[in-house]
């Protein structure tokens, strides 16, 4: 896999995989077509399946429809769009003032406890378009119409054929692997659904889905190719089908999933106490799913040189610039494109159009961050409790003080773990040569306020938010990230998580741990027991993939975000004092907001409309509806 910076081949690598087709807007989940369909007839012909299908160059809109709707990764495409992270402990939104900015989850409702079933945290295609649900199964269709109907394009060779059933399979499976991590069991759908009949495809269960995902991610990798030139950056290779088997048997040997006896009293809320909980959980514990899921894990990371995919190190753990040259490796990773650590990428462009409200503009420009233009933005506030979470560069743990007298020189006499300062942006740090040294300061004895102090709130004076995929280097580009929907690092915490939970810490396990850790420049870890080392992988997988979309799921699977997310969550507010002719930025904590994380939100409401079609249930009465909802 090679490796580019910012330059006119990886522009054109982006152009390769550009998405060809709008999304289908409204209409039904599993309806013939959608508006907007690449099957809707234009003017001057009719367009229907034997055409899309009878030429290679036809059926490749049907491949990036595909791919719009299936491989979205992290990226909110959306004019309402935020980050994932946003309903975790590991991001605050002013609430209510910027409720509006995070409409695709519902961040609003959601963080006090009042996500209803038409009001999910599912991530659509933002408010105006309908429950995320739909959408899962609009991507599904079009990963089985590209199944059924690919070996009717007559100029294309059987090679090619067969590679594209595998990225059909991998699509197929990845939004049904999406229901599963939201919802639980759900519909098998292997076949595109003409709607022309009563909708008769009731949930299945957590096995059933599980099952079926490794099954098509098994047959995908025998389809699919180990590499790909770089003219096709961004297209699923067979890594990618071996790294979504791995992740979804992880989930799958997870307590919310696989529930030991000591913790089922973490679920009672969120379980019916009868049959129809092997539609949210295996009916027993097994510690066999964590041996699976260790050797799945242990496949992709075996595989990965075959790949051309490895770790991003140079031995680089601290950042000193705001060049590709002078930033750690850590950093590096989601700001050098192509680079062999990334798996799998969503390529969309942060600013695809330029300057427009409802692509990636808005997201890249306005709702990432305050700092990325320094005038009107939606703060991406950082809790204190997540940055408690970043160990001192020693490996110790410590508490923030209530105050100080001045955050830029306390924050760095914590010496934290490198990996903070490569995320977090806070009041008195420099940042690039366009923004100089931040000012997140309410005035105190000083003029005017901060320039980053405010919010359509008012001025808050909070004073740090995450800068992870916000313009920095090369000038402040926007142009070099890349989505990652899989990299490397999460399959050698996987192997280390599964391998303890089955074995205790054995010495791969701590290996692959402490391989992380030392690609972050932070000290080895050695748990003696099988708690401390579960303890350490988790608190890793916390830092190491902050605020790529993991959290959400990981505090769910572990069945801690009810301990995580019931209670205040807190900032640092900062003054400006002149002190002696010297600006110091004192600091105090402050409360955000008081979060509230009932049992049932384990699981994810089906929207009512669905319910109420009766198809999701049994003919017994039960509508199929998850447990408390």
């Amino acid at each position: 896999m090679l490796i580019f910076n910012q330059s006119g081949e990886e522009i054109m690598k982006r152009k390769n995989i550009i998405i060809l087709l709008l999304a289908c807007l409204a209409g039904g989940i599993f309806s013939p077509g959608c508006k907007k369909s690449f099957l809707e007839k234009p003017k001057g012909g009719a367009v229907t399946v034997d055409t899309i299908f009878h030429t290679k160059n036809q059926a490749q809109y049907a491949v990036a429809q595909m791919y719009m709707l299936c491989i979205r990764g992290y990226f909110p495409e959306t004019y309402d769009g935020c980050r994932p992270e946003a309903i975790t402990d590991q991001l605050y939104i002013i609430h209510p003032a910027y409720d509006w900015a995070s409409n695709t989850i519902g961040t609003g409702t959601y963080i006090t406890g009042n996500m209803s079933a038409n009001n999910t945290c599912d991530y659509g295609f933002g408010a105006d378009n309908g429950p995320g649900f739909g959408w899962h199964y609009k991507g599904i269709r079009q990963a089985n119409l590209v199944l059924k109907n690919i070996n009717m394009v007559t100029d294309a060779d059987n090679a090619w054929k067969q590679d594209v059933k595998g990225q059909a399979l991998f699509c197929r499976a990845m939004q049904h692997y999406e229901l599963f991590r939201y919802y639980g069991g759900v519909p098998i759908v292997n076949k595109p659904l003409d709607g022309t009949g009563k909708i008769s495809v009731p949930r299945s269960s957590v096995q059933s889905v599980v099952d079926s995902v490794v099954k098509w991610c098994d047959l995908a990798a025998t389809l699919l190719p180990a590499t790909r030139p770089s003219a096709d950056y961004g297209r699923i290779t067979r890594l990618a089908a071996l790294a979504l088997k791995s992740r979804i048997l992880l989930y799958a040997a997870s307590p919310l999933y696989n529930t030991p006896a000591n913790l089922k009293s973490e679920v009672a809320g969120a379980r019916y106490g009868d049959g129809r909980d092997t539609v949210l959980a295996y009916p027993t514990y097994d510690p066999e799913r964590w041996n699976k899921a260790a050797k799945a894990a242990k496949d992709v990371i075996d595989a990965a040189g075959a790949s051309g995919a490895s770790l991003y190190n140079t031995g680089k753990t601290v950042t000193t610039g705001e060049t590709y040259a002078t930033i750690a490796d850590y950093e590096s990773v989601w700001n050098v494109f192509a680079n062999q650590e990334l798996i799998l990428v969503n390529t969309s462009n942060q600013v695809p159009s330029g300057n427009a409200w409802g692509d990636g503009s808005a997201w890249g420009q306005y709702l990432s961050s305050k700092l990325r233009l320094a005038q009107w933005g939606v703060k991406n506030n950082v809790p204190i409790e997540f940055m408690q979470q970043y160990e001192k560069r020693d490996g110790t743990k410590w508490t923030l003080p209530a105050s100080g007298s001045d955050l830029p020189t306390d924050i760095k006499a914590l010496d934290l773990d490198p990996r903070f300062y490569q995320t977090i942006a806070y009041d008195g740090m420099y940042y690039s040569a366009q923004r100089g040294i931040l000012a997140y300061y309410k005035r105190g004895d000083y003029a005017t306020d901060g320039n980053l102090a405010s919010s359509d709130a008012g001025v808050d004076g909070y004073a740090m938010e995450t800068y992870k995929f916000v313009a920095r280097i090369d000038n402040m580009s926007d142009n070099h990230f890349a989505w990652p929907v899989f990299r490397l690092a999460e399959f050698y915490l996987n192997y280390a998580e599964a391998m303890n939970e089955y074995a205790g810490p054995s010495g791969q396990a701590t290996e692959y741990l402490n391989l992380i850790r030392k690609r972050a420049g932070m000290p080895e870890k050695h748990p003696g027991d099988a708690t401390a080392f579960r303890d350490a992988v988790q608190n890793e997988r916390t830092i190491e993939f902050a605020y790529e979309g993991h959290r959400y799921n990981d505090l769910n699977r572990w069945l801690k975000a009810k301990s995580v997310l019931n209670g205040t969550l807190h900032g640092i507010v900062t003054t400006a004092r002149n002190v002696g002719g010297t600006l110091k930025r004192t600091w105090a904590t402050t409360a955000f907001v008081t979060r509230s994380f009932p049992a049932r939100y384990y699981y994810v409401p089906f929207p009512n409309d669905e319910v109420s079609k009766r198809y999701l249930g049994n003919d017994k009465g039960w509508d199929g509806q998850n447990p408390g909802w």
